[in-house]
């Protein structure tokens, strides 16, 4: 040696290669079944983070390829703030006044029913062929030859072409909302695709007006810069004109919209997901952590002729990152099959809402993301593994078995851990408690990774209790309890491995079942109407179109309804974010109505202010006495916010205000709601038929009317928050199903790694059936213990996640300890004695001459 010393020696590629190939990978290839299973789980986990993220992503980049398709080169989308949409002078005034736009092309994008299932109708005239685009090959049909955008066609006003969706076919006759149409083409191209899948008409701008009841009216309209425009004071000119009668915004700001519209849904399952990463780490640390123990006299052999510490520390490192990097990588394709599967099973109501084709698509930075993640938490969890490193010293290669750390007093490392672990429980309980948005989240990965870290710390007491309870189970069981002394970290980790498994299970599924629970007492008051008359099926808010004048008058008169109350609910763009706002007349039953005080209830029908949601709040940074701003069809208009309330989270939150200034400001008088009430004692059934023939007079096929029970509309909503929840819990059964067989795989090695010691026992005269029992007895003693810690641990899960999921949703979720809990617990036993039952039969059927000769 150089009298440098050690520090100094120089990188020799031969002689690293050299060791890790007979120190780590040749260990690696004696233990395939620890290996597979800690690559399954990180696999696992990688590919959980792809589908989530795929999946949510996919949604999102469908509605920006829409977008795409319809708004082509334009900069700016001067959209309306309302269902009511915008008036169609606008357009001749930005004209007129915006020299710098070159491009000024009105557009049509609504949504009528044909046979009870949405229709996209796209409409425009010649201007959009100033933006490129795709959608100026759909609507001048498959040719591109602009024949259906011309209004110099003789039957330009009666000209549709349509989407493959809807089944029709080329020179087909049709009658839609009243209007006979006559097919011109069927756009079945790569440009049509994101529309709707393909359920589309295509039509000039008066016949896409006529289609939609939207006569002198807009959706959008589309704004090109003229070459060499400063864009900035083009938004500033079109903001001068418009004086808040529409929003200005970018052309893909609706893709925005439906991000914050699935966030609590992908947020929720993205925690899943980053627990089930937490599990990766723990089970590669169990992994490293029985590697170093297996590997203890190879190990302290090489410290014996000159290895340096820093060196092997090095490469159990680089193994686990290896592990990290494999299975990240075996997940991606996996992760994105897994999100194909799901995208392709979206429910209907899913597409509906973005008003796009929902194809699968993957965000350039999943991959490495989830690769990332993976190799990091496969390196921070053997750093801790690693640590048994530097307590080797040569003479320990001389000792059989694992080396006993009763005798040695707590380690600095151990100490850090435990109030490490205390510190992170406590930083995520605060974090749940005090933050809101969705760095919330936060809270129930902190509490997950800071429970492993003080179980950690406390291995000692947690395994007495293991062999305590052990050795009350007679020979078999003091036996095990003295193996299972001898071998702290293996039957540490084994322990860990069951507790995890039934913490998920109960902190997850608790959460959930808390937060569908809770949905009843956060609509309170949804339900109280006998029936609802609506513009909308059940599972959707009733935000238009308006209901037919006659319709109210009709149910009214129908035998046994008291009385009919009429509403809004209606859509608003504020800035680049989506709101829903409620009108509410004298007589109504809502949960702003319940939710609200008495005085703050009259003034808000005397139009003398608002209430707004705990996330609309949030969202605009306002609070009760600030100002509320809206922009309507009629100018902005401003009324001082009353109350803020709790309300289950929709899109960027929700208001209240009065029904009369709705409908003035947003030019929109009518109802998309009736509430009906029965006259006491009334046959339900009857008048409900009654009522639902009346509402159906005259109905246009394109504009349904839907009839359901108040009942019928709150069990919707809490379908639908649990049809959000029902990704997570299956999340988190993967989780469960992969520690399950972490700790078959964990059982199983104990007796692999203690052979020699299983064969002396029975060269000794032990039998058969003493050496199964006591294998049987260390797992029903540990399942015991772990499924103990699990119910603690989850419990602990489940209140921090009742209090996350309830900032995000705006749900006052109460905890509830769940009846399943219990089925956690025999599961953990079932599983423990069922992975004990392959460990016991091979150790009863071991050959005792050559497990004792065994090294």
């Amino acid at each position: 040696m150089s009298g440098g010393g050690g520090a100094r020696r120089r990188f020799d590629p031969v002689a690293t290669w050299t060791r890790v190939r007979v120190l780590n990978l040749r260990e690696l290839r004696s233990h395939r079944l620890r290996v597979i299973t800690s690559l399954m789980v990180i696999t696992v986990s990688s590919t959980l983070l792809v589908a989530v993220l795929g999946t949510y992503g996919s949604i999102t980049a469908s509605v920006r390829e829409l977008s795409a398709t319809v708004a082509g080169t334009a900069d700016l989308d001067v959209t309306s703030v309302g269902d009511s949409g915008l008036d169609e002078s606008l357009v001749g005034e930005i004209r007129a006044q915006v020299p710098q736009a070159s491009t000024v092309a009105p557009l049509i994008q609504d949504t009528i029913y044909l046979d009870a299932k949405p229709v996209t109708v796209l409409g425009a005239d010649v201007s959009i062929l100033g933006l490129g685009g795709a959608l100026r090959q759909v609507l001048a049909g498959g040719s591109g030859a602009g024949q259906a955008l011309s209004p110099n066609r003789p039957d330009a006003s009666t000209s549709i072409a349509v989407g493959p969706g809807l089944g029709f076919t080329a020179g087909q006759k049709v009658t839609i909302n009243g209007v006979a149409l006559t097919v011109v083409d069927v756009i079945d191209s790569a440009a049509a695709r994101p529309i709707n899948g393909g359920r589309f008409i295509a039509a000039y701008l008066p016949l896409a007006q006529r289609l939609t009841d939207k006569q002198g009216r807009l959706d959008s309209i589309l704004i090109g810069a003229a070459p060499g425009a400063d864009k900035a004071a083009l938004r500033t000119s079109i903001d001068r004109v418009v004086a808040g009668r529409a929003a200005v915004n970018r052309p893909d700001y609706r893709a925005g919209q439906v991000e914050t519209a699935s966030s609590v849904t992908r947020d929720s399952t993205l925690l899943v997901a980053l627990i089930s990463l937490v599990i990766a780490a723990f089970l590669v640390f169990n992994t490293m952590n029985m590697a170093v123990a297996s590997r203890r006299q190879m190990l302290a052999m090489v410290r014996a002729i000159g290895g340096r510490r820093g060196q092997l520390v090095r490469d159990l490192i680089g193994e686990a990152a290896l592990f990290g990097l494999v299975g990240g990588l075996i997940g991606i394709p996996v992760g994105v099959l897994a999100g194909r599967w799901i995208v392709g099973r979206l429910p209907e109501v899913s597409s509906d809402a973005v008003g796009a084709t929902v194809g699968y698509h993957l965000p350039w930075y999943v991959g490495p993301i989830a690769v990332i993640a993976c190799v990091v938490s496969c390196v921070a969890a053997s750093v801790l593994a690693a640590r048994s490193v530097f307590a080797l010293s040569p003479i320990e290669a001389m000792v059989p078995g694992e080396v006993l750390a009763r005798d040695r007093a707590p380690g600095l490392l151990v100490w850090l851990a435990g109030v490490g672990g205390l510190g992170l429980v406590g930083a995520g309980w605060v974090i749940a408690h005090t933050v809101e948005g969705r760095l919330v989240f936060g809270g129930a990965v902190l509490t997950s990774i800071g429970t492993l870290l003080f179980f950690f710390a406390v291995t000692g007491p947690l395994i007495r209790a293991v062999t305590a309870l052990a050795a009350r189970l007679g020979g078999p069981g003091t036996l095990a309890a003295v193996n299972t002394e001898r071998s702290p970290r293996r039957a540490w980790a084994t322990l860990m491995t069951v507790t995890v498994a039934v913490s998920v299970g109960v902190g997850t599924s608790g959460a959930m079942n808390d937060l569908v629970g809770s949905v009843s007492g956060a609509l309170d008051g949804l339900a109280d109407p006998d029936l609802y008359v609506s513009s909308q099926p059940v599972e959707k808010i009733p935000s238009g179109p308006i209901l037919d004048s006659g319709v109210a008058g009709r149910v009214a008169a129908v035998p046994g309804v008291a009385a009919v109350v009429g509403g809004q609910w209606a859509t608003v763009n504020v800035g680049e974010a989506r709101i829903l706002v409620q009108g509410l007349a004298p007589g109504i039953q809502a949960p702003y109505v319940k939710k609200t005080s008495p005085e703050v209830l009259r003034r808000v029908l005397a139009g003398e202010g608002v209430v707004v949601s705990k996330v609309l709040a949030r969202t605009l940074k306002l609070g009760v006495g600030d100002r509320f701003r809206l922009a309507t069809p009629t100018g902005f208009h401003e009324l001082p916010i009353l109350q803020t309330v709790d309300y289950v989270t929709l899109d960027s939150g929700t208001a209240a205000l009065s029904d009369q200034l709705l409908s003035q400001w947003f030019q929109r008088p009518g109802n998309t709601f009736l509430q009906v009430r029965y006259d006491p004692g009334v046959d339900g059934a009857q008048v409900r038929r009654a009522v639902n023939a009346a509402a159906q007079i005259d109905a246009d096929p394109s504009h349904p009317v839907f009839v359901y029970s108040g009942v019928e509309t709150l069990d919707a909503t809490r379908a639908s928050v649990k049809q959000s929840g029902a990704f997570t819990i299956a999340i988190q059964w993967i989780v469960a199903l992969v520690a399950a067989i972490a700790l078959l795989n964990t059982l199983l090695l104990s007796v692999i790694e203690r052979r020699r010691e299983l064969g002396v026992l029975r060269a000794m005269g032990a039998s058969r059936r003493f050496v199964s029992r006591m294998v049987l007895a260390e797992a029903a003693s540990i399942a015991a213990v772990g499924a103990v810690l699990g119910v603690a641990s989850g419990e602990l899960l489940h209140i921090v996640s009742d209090r996350v999921l309830g900032t995000t949703t705006s749900v006052d979720i109460g905890y509830h300890p769940q009846a399943s809990t219990i089925l956690y617990v025999v599961v953990a036993f079932v599983l423990c004695t069922a992975g004990a039952f392959l460990p016991a039969a091979r150790a009863a059927r071991m050959n005792i001459s050559e497990a004792v000769l065994d090294e």
